[in-house]
């Protein structure tokens, strides 16, 4: 993927302003990264397709795989597990990720075409703490996926897990269905879904963000877990709607 300079100067400079000036960016997003020895961790080195070596500093770390400061990171060579793809997991442990959780965002290569790869990013694992600060994992996805554009990734996919209805007394269900759209997550419903609960309004609905538009509140009710995307290309209905998720979450509150 090709980054769009115009774009990025329009929308992410200005996005990325709001993240980085909120709190929680000051506190934990700064680049203090540590290796399981204790030692700091001042570079990592990421294999492109073409061979050549992607260079990442602390910062760049700590942001493109929602890593806070403080955490102890390693990476690992990781193979096709489920909807999990092979490739460099890089992972980390630090006060926010629930008990016995890891964090865990895959680098891969996916082949798209006869000699045709792309590179993507994959959240294998993303538990937080209840405890964690509010608004924490919008910060950490928006830094994640401005980052990624910027090092010309082409997408950012994961399993969003749970199915609805929501239910608030529950703090302990899954609710990932409904949480990573509203970052611009995106995935296909299939007409059965939808027979399954009717609604006129959902006509001509095809995915998820179809449906959360036409009808907000079937998909909490009745949605369900699946893979999903978001698609890091410039103007991207993804783009669209994670900006105006992180204009209204930081700015209209304050």
């Amino acid at each position: 993927m090709t980054p769009d300079p115009q774009f990025d100067n329009d929308n992410l400079a200005r996005a990325e302003n709001i993240l980085l000036d909120d709190e929680i960016a000051r506190q934990y997003f700064q680049g203090e990264l540590y290796d399981r020895n204790g030692n700091r961790l001042t570079n990592m080195t990421l294999k492109r397709q073409n061979g050549t070596a992607l260079n990442l500093d602390e910062k760049t770390i700590g942001r493109l795989f929602m890593i806070p400061d403080g955490s102890a990171v390693w990476a690992l060579q990781v193979g096709e597990n489920g909807d999990a793809p092979a490739g460099l997991a890089v992972q980390s442990n630090n006060p926010f990720i629930a008990r016995d959780e890891q964090n865990s965002v895959i680098a891969f290569h996916e082949e798209i075409g006869p000699a045709m790869w792309i590179e993507a990013l994959h959240v294998r694992r993303l538990m937080l703490e209840k405890k964690a600060p509010k608004h924490f994992g919008t910060i950490a996805f928006g830094l994640m996926a401005i980052a990624a554009y910027r090092l010309r990734f082409e997408y950012i996919s994961l399993f969003a897990a749970g199915h609805g209805p929501l239910r608030s007394k529950n703090s302990d269900a899954l609710v990932g269905f409904h949480v990573w759209p509203k970052f611009g997550f995106d995935a296909q419903i299939t007409p059965v879904e939808f027979n399954r609960f009717p609604t006129k309004k959902l006509a001509g609905a095809r995915t998820v963000q179809d449906t959360i538009a036409a009808d907000p509140l079937w998909w909490p009710m009745h949605g369900s877990g699946r893979a999903m995307r978001f698609d890091l290309k410039a103007k991207s209905r993804s783009w669209s709607i994670l900006l105006n998720y992180i204009y209204k979450a930081l700015v209209e509150k304050s």
